[in-house]
């Protein structure tokens, strides 16, 4: 019988049942406090709701889709960066991230 080359193990992981423990609990320590994030974020936004209402003069249903679009708008910002960090890699997509953040924080505060 031949043997099957089965490729390279992926990343944290060894053939033959070995698991890097220090690996996994890494990637949930990441997803967790992604998670954490996406409901501080959340938090956050709610608490502006008056602030948006008052300012914009917005009624309660305008004041729903600018929530729901802020929202919906850092789902897909999410899953572009995750795309272009596979392409142009992590770090690239971080320094432009933080560019666009002061660029946008100079802009709120202007």
């Amino acid at each position: 019988m031949a043997a099957i080359d089965m490729g390279s193990a992926p990343a944290g992981v060894e053939y033959g049942g070995k698991v890097n423990m220090a690996f996994v609990a890494m990637i949930v320590a990441v997803a967790t406090i992604g998670g954490f994030m996406f409901g501080y974020d959340s938090g956050v936004i709610n608490g502006t709701q008056d602030g948006l209402e008052k300012a914009f003069n917005l009624s309660k249903l305008g004041t729903g889709l600018n929530v729901g679009a802020i929202l919906v708008g850092c789902a897909i910002g999410a899953f572009v960066a995750g795309r272009l960090a596979d392409i142009w890699g992590r770090r690239s997509v971080m320094m432009i991230g933080a560019a666009l953040f002061v660029v946008s924080a100079l802009g709120a505060g202007a």
